[in-house]
């Protein structure tokens, strides 16, 4: 034979053996199969032999060669038309939709997953079932440029507090997580969670379903006070608004219970139209008040719009879509309220309901799972991967939530977790009292006994990058980038001074009647600390 037919022989080959990357392949042949999944043969499969799931389900146990972060590929075939069904990885699962394909196509179930050395089980689990499935990979990736987050708010001018409130949200992403509940009538929550643990929520969740309407039985200041007042005390208002139909032909909110149309946003001259803008400007009236106490607040409006049970999410994306642009506009530009931190609520495969990144600063997720205190990993991998790291990722709803525990150890980096009010909190059938304390005692978790004062975040008075000193008031700090000694002088007594780790966890209190006072940081971990005076100035020092 000579040299071009062994040329041409070799090429034909590498034609004909499929491709495979460097991940770690398992055949699904090999699988447990159940429920009338079955294994069929074929040239175009790996191996030559695919598993045809029918209305069938397939389990597998796995061995990894590394702990690494892996993405999750499934080389997979959908011949009956699109079809979703369930993947999951050590009981944590996620649906993954397949487009009408007779080919075999790598599709991703799972991105950006920490997984250790050793034993795993995988399932595809039938939900519409009618899927041929090839082979399983595990690629392992760099994970170090996961996040990409925006470091300013959509909202142009943002208030000073509003700005203070985002950049403890930045500095805590990945590294804790914050504790939250709903509450519907004046804290019932937060102290039912105080009495049980000893602690408070960082965060608490307030709605203003109940303002607009006239009822005689309510305070319609009641969520603005308890909004103002946790805040007051460093904690983290986060206000929904159920909005109940606009016309006032009916008292709900649900798709099902009444026929208001939310395509009339796009007629300014429609009687529904004018009802939506009147109700918006009606409840900007409340969050001005907020914005001139120097209140920040988390906004969640038009939460679960693609789950379609709302009526706002009742006609499809783009009416949606409009009328969450005319309410930005509205609040930012007509009302000139800037103190809000905007966050979109999504559902499974709504990108087309998704407002922009120009109008959205934070992505929620409202995941309800009775008893389920896994760490959700693989929902947010997804969602981070879909917004390419750019956005905060959070659990902006939950019945049970997540074991702390299983946080660190997935590296499922929530910025918040937010039981609904009621049972969700106070029934352990949802969350027991005993994962409530573990959880408020977690070094991973922030609860409000250790926030920082949210007005005053992150404040200098004079930074001098050349010399490496700060002016806090008329006191001067310096090194800013310290290894050892941190010097504090002044002309008159510095009285108290208090360091903050990055999470707000109060590190150590000083105080001298001296003009003069000396840190040693030597044996502090490496990162950033908050340095606070008596008279309440905090500067940003990094212990490198």
């Amino acid at each position: 034979m000579n040299y071009y037919k062994i040329h041409l022989l070799t090429l034909a080959l590498i034609l004909i053996v499929p491709f495979h990357s460097n991940g770690q392949l398992f055949e699904a042949e090999d699988a447990t199969l159940s429920n009338g999944a079955t294994v069929a043969n074929s040239s175009a499969a790996s191996g030559g032999k695919y598993v045809k799931l029918g209305e069938g389900n397939l389990e597998m146990n796995i061995t990894l060669e590394e702990a690494a972060t892996y993405n999750i590929s499934i080389q997979v075939a959908a011949p009956y038309g699109e079809k979703t069904n369930l993947f999951e990885i050590d009981g944590n699962s996620i649906e993954f939709k397949l487009e009408d394909n007779s080919s075999y196509i790598k599709k991703e179930a799972v991105s950006n997953l920490k997984l250790e050395a050793g034993e795993h089980t995988i399932k595809v689990i039938k939900s519409w079932g009618w899927i041929h499935i090839d082979y399983f990979e595990f690629e392992a990736i760099d994970a170090t440029q996961r996040f990409n987050v925006a470091d300013s708010l959509v909202t142009p001018n943002a208030t000073p507090q509003a700005q203070k409130m985002y950049q403890f949200l930045l500095d805590n992403y990945g590294k804790k997580i914050i504790s939250g509940v709903m509450t519907l009538n004046s804290m019932d929550e937060v102290n039912w969670l105080q009495s049980k643990t000893g602690k408070k929520p960082a965060l608490v969740g307030l709605d203003l379903m109940h303002l607009g309407r006239g009822y005689n039985w309510y305070n319609e200041n009641e969520p603005i006070n308890d909004a103002r007042n946790y805040y007051n005390q460093n904690g983290i208002p986060a206000i929904a608004w159920h909005w109940r139909d606009p016309s006032r032909e009916t008292e709900s909110f649900y798709t099902d219970e009444t026929d208001f149309d939310i395509t009339k946003i796009n007629d300014p001259e429609s009687n529904e139209y004018k009802a939506m803008i009147e109700d918006i400007d009606y409840i900007a009236g409340f969050l001005k008040q907020l914005q001139e106490d120097s209140v920040a607040v988390l906004w969640r409006p038009l939460h679960e719009a693609a789950g379609g049970w709302f009526w706002w999410g009742a006609n499809g994306p783009e009416a949606c879509k409009k009328l969450y642009h005319t309410m930005f506009e509205r609040l930012v530009h007509h009302h000139d309220i800037r103190n809000l931190i905007w966050i979109w609520t999504r559902q499974p495969d709504d990108e087309e309901w998704y407002p922009g990144h120009e109008y959205v600063d934070i992505i929620g997720r409202d995941i309800y799972a009775d008893g389920d205190h896994s760490s959700q990993v693989i929902e947010f991998n997804s969602i981070n991967n879909l917004y390419n790291g750019e956005k905060l990722i959070t659990l902006s709803e939950c019945g049970s939530f997540p074991d702390p525990d299983n946080l660190v150890k997935d590296g499922a980096a929530w910025s918040f977790f937010m039981p609904w009010y009621g049972d969700f909190v106070s029934d352990s059938y949802y969350n027991s009292v005993e994962l409530w304390q573990k959880t408020m005692d977690h070094e991973y978790v922030i609860t409000l006994d250790e926030m920082p004062d949210l007005r005053s975040y992150g404040d200098t008075s004079t930074n001098n990058t050349s010399t490496g000193v700060v002016e806090l008031s008329d006191i001067k700090v310096y090194p800013t980038i310290v290894s050892g000694q941190l010097y504090f002088n002044s002309e008159k007594s510095i009285g108290k001074i208090s360091v903050f780790n990055s999470s707000g966890r109060l590190v150590e209190i000083h105080t001298t009647h001296t003009n003069h006072l000396q840190i040693n940081m030597t044996d502090y971990p490496q990162g950033i600390y908050f340095i606070k005076s008596e008279n309440n100035r905090v500067y940003r020092i990094i212990k490198q």
